[in-house]
């Protein structure tokens, strides 16, 4: 019985003493890979003890976390996307989309220049701010043309109408 388990146990601690030959730094450098396929193809060679001859431009390593390099090169991809998309701040309200920015106000006031009527009852409201809304929901609210109203953002990134100076308010979605 001793005989057959001495193998067993020698074929078993191979692995363990291969682990422990593996560079430490390449699985840093991984963390700094970008994209996804790029970062799990570099994690598997590097478990796999193959090292990484020249990296690929998406897969620009770079050194670790405390040096200031990639906080400046995470800093000026910002300021390249900032560049490529220039909208203001009552021009994005409502959608939501990765290039908007957070820290957008929480409602905007517009007068409303055109209400119709969906075909299930649902009001389609467009403002003077060239924003088109659509009710979400069977509430009722009266609005007219020339009508001051106040969108505020609601919770789980939902809208809420209202006209100025009321309680009584409806959820909207954007449609443009």
């Amino acid at each position: 019985m001793k005989k057959q388990l001495l193998p067993i146990l020698a074929l078993l601690s191979i692995p363990t003493v291969h682990a422990s030959e593996v560079n430490l730094q390449a699985l840093q450098a991984c963390t700094f890979v970008e994209n996804d396929f790029n970062r799990l193809l570099c994690y598997d060679n590097t478990m796999a003890g193959k090292s990484l001859s020249k990296p690929t431009t998406s897969q620009t390593l770079t050194p670790p976390a405390n040096s200031a390099a990639p906080a400046v090169a995470a800093a000026t991809g910002t300021v390249a996307a900032g560049e490529q998309i220039v909208k203001t701040k009552n021009e994005d309200f409502g959608l939501e989309h990765k290039e908007v920015s957070k820290d957008n106000d929480d409602e905007i006031s517009a007068v409303v220049t055109n209400v119709e009527e969906a075909p299930y009852g649902e009001l389609i409201i467009t403002l003077d701010n060239g924003q088109q809304w659509r009710q979400v929901g069977s509430d009722r609210l009266r609005l007219t043309n020339n009508d001051t109203v106040v969108i505020e953002r609601g919770m789980f990134n939902s809208f809420l109408l209202k006209k100025a100076g009321q309680n009584r308010s409806i959820r909207v979605k954007r449609t443009n």
